[in-house]
This record gives C-alpha cells, structure tokens and sequence, in this order.
C-alpha cells in the first residue's frame, strides 16, 4: 500500500514538473518574440531618418577651416558608424524573424571591398592602417551584395578596430571551386574565449571586452549559414585571421575574366571633398 501511495506522490510531483517546465518553455518562448519585434521596430524606427541623413551628408558644404573640417570628419565617422550598426540591427531583426531572402546579383566583389573601405575611412585614418587588397579572382561572381556587403564591413571593421595602430590589414579574395573564400587578417590581440564559437555569439558574458560583445560578428555568422557558408578564425603569432568561405554554383560565375591584383590603400588624409 504504501509503495502505491509513494508511487502517486511521483507521479504528481512528475505532471507538475512537467507542467511547469511547459509553462517556463512557453515564457521564453514570448519572451524571444518580444524580443524580436522589439529589435524589428528599434531597426525599422532607426533605418528611416539615417537613411535620411547619410543622403544629406555628401550635400553638405563646410567653412574652408581646419576646425570646421575635424568637426564634419567628426560628425561624418559617427554617422558611418551608427549607419553600420542600424544595418547590423536590421539585419538581425530579418533574421530573428525568418523574413529574410537571398538576392543575387552579378558583380566584381573588388567593388564592394572598395565601398566598404570608403565607409570606414575615417577610422581607418585614426588608426593609420594600411590596406592590402590581395585580389585573386578571375571572373565575376553572382552573390548577394547585401549580405556580403555586411561580412565585409564587419570583418574589416573589426580588424580595424581591434588591430594595433600604424598596422597592416590584408584582406584576400579568392574562388576555390566552388567556394568563394575572403580572408580578413589584421595584427593585434587573440580574442580570450574558451571555446571559439564563443567569439560569434551575441553579447556573450565570456569574450573579452574587446571582442563578442556586439552584433556584428554573430550577424556574420549567421548570413555565413543562411548563404551555406562557415566563418572560422585564427590567432596566432600575433595575427586575427577571419576566414569566410561561401559556397558558388558553376551556374554563378561569370566567364568574363580579369587579371588578379594587389591593392594598397595608405590610411586617408583629409576630409572629404565636396
């Protein structure tokens, strides 16, 4: 008798654990809802006006002063900067919410680089890095811009950022059949995680303040997956290498070819013309 009563009590114990461990489930489950419409309407409030702004900025005409330029270099790098991190914020919030497609286009991946470089030449200046184009591609590719837009802007950003000053960042391109490869390499510190996945996960309590505490390379992860692609890293003898690898079908290259090249870009010195 009193096994059969003990046997009750468990299975009492076990439907109310279990009832609780459903509602805790469905909690969380409201709670990443919330958290994903919070950020979509955060990205979408934010998107419209700075979009608004970096259109005006080029429009603007500035007093010939050497004041006058630091304030609108001033005010153009942190323009730049909160652009890339509402994009990245975009971004998130598409993929969160599963309302994100691929768009392909025929394109010269050496143009995007170009883009991104002239988005961060004002860091780029402050930190007096060098770039190195390391250009082995030998015909198009058909890629989504968008997303490759995001990796590279990521990627160099954080080798600028987090590079040592008056260093150099090399930045390779290449198409290994059928992958196409981007290495991203800067000098300076190893990021301190215990496991590597560490380094791409999204406000992690366990990387370094340096490095995981943002968006940006959990963002580049996770088009890495939705492209089919991986992102590893390598830290040694100094070095931070980011290694992306997206894969291509035959069908997505361009038979148009053109020579590969190496390009170098000195750290910029001035304002910008207008």
């Amino acid at each position: 008798m009193s096994n059969i009563v003990n046997e009750e009590n468990l299975n009492d114990e076990l439907k109310f654990l279990s009832k609780k461990i459903l509602e805790l489930n469905k909690r969380l489950i409201e709670g990443e809802k919330a958290k994903s419409v919070f950020l979509s309407l955060v990205a979408s409030k934010l998107n419209n006006p700075m979009t608004a702004i970096m259109g005006i900025l080029p429009h603007l005409k500035v007093v010939d002063t050497k004041k006058n330029k630091l304030l609108f270099e001033l005010v153009c790098k942190e323009a730049f900067n909160l652009d890339f991190k509402i994009q990245n914020m975009v971004m998130a919030s598409e993929i969160e919410s599963g309302n994100i497609d691929n768009s392909y286009a025929l394109v010269n991946p050496t143009e995007i680089v170009d883009e991104v470089i002239e988005s961060l030449r004002y860091l780029i200046k402050d930190k007096n890095i060098e770039i190195k184009i390391y250009n082995k591609l030998k015909q198009k590719a058909v890629i989504d811009t968008k997303k490759v837009y995001l990796i590279f802007r990521n990627l160099i950003s954080n080798g600028c950022k987090y590079g040592f000053e008056n260093s150099l960042l090399e930045i390779d391109l290449e198409i290994k059949e059928p992958m196409f490869v981007i290495k991203v390499k800067n000098r300076g510190e190893a990021p301190k995680v215990k496991y590597k996945p560490e380094i791409f996960t999204r406000f992690s309590n366990e990387v370094s303040a340096k490095h995981g505490l943002g968006i940006g390379l959990s963002v580049v992860r996770e088009i890495c997956e939705r492209l089919n692609g991986t992102i590893e890293y390598e830290a040694e003898d100094g070095f931070v290498t980011f290694i992306v690898n997206i894969p291509l079908d035959e069908k997505m290259l361009d038979s148009t070819t053109y020579g590969s090249n190496e390009f170098v870009f000195d750290s910029f010195d001035g304002a910008i013309e207008l």
